[in-house]
């Protein structure tokens, strides 16, 4: 789990400033890479979202340090490189 939190702590790193209001309740197909990289307070919540729902859509049911660094970097990366695409398009190119 450790990894995870240095991925996460790398991914808040790329972002610009903090998204100051948030609401109780978002629709993540709408969040845009530049949204999820500037909302620093909620990008480990997220993350964890993001492996709950692939690992729904794969049937997989484990959890690794490795998985989770791996995925935090490709959110990074896609995001930083992509700020107006969403959420889910990211996590449509996450490499198998």
């Amino acid at each position: 789990m450790k990894g995870f939190l240095l991925s996460a702590l790398a991914v808040a790193m790329l972002g610009g400033a903090p998204v100051v209001a948030q609401a109780a309740q978002q629709d993540v197909a709408k969040i845009s890479c530049k949204d999820f990289l500037n909302d620093k307070e909620h990008i480990s919540l997220m993350v964890m979202w993001i492996d709950g729902y692939m690992s729904g859509k794969s049937d997989n049911t484990t959890i690794s340090d490795e998985w989770m660094e791996k995925l935090g970097t490709h959110l990074g990366t896609y995001c930083a490189k992509n700020p107006t695409k969403t959420i889910m398009d990211a996590i449509q190119a996450v490499p198998e």
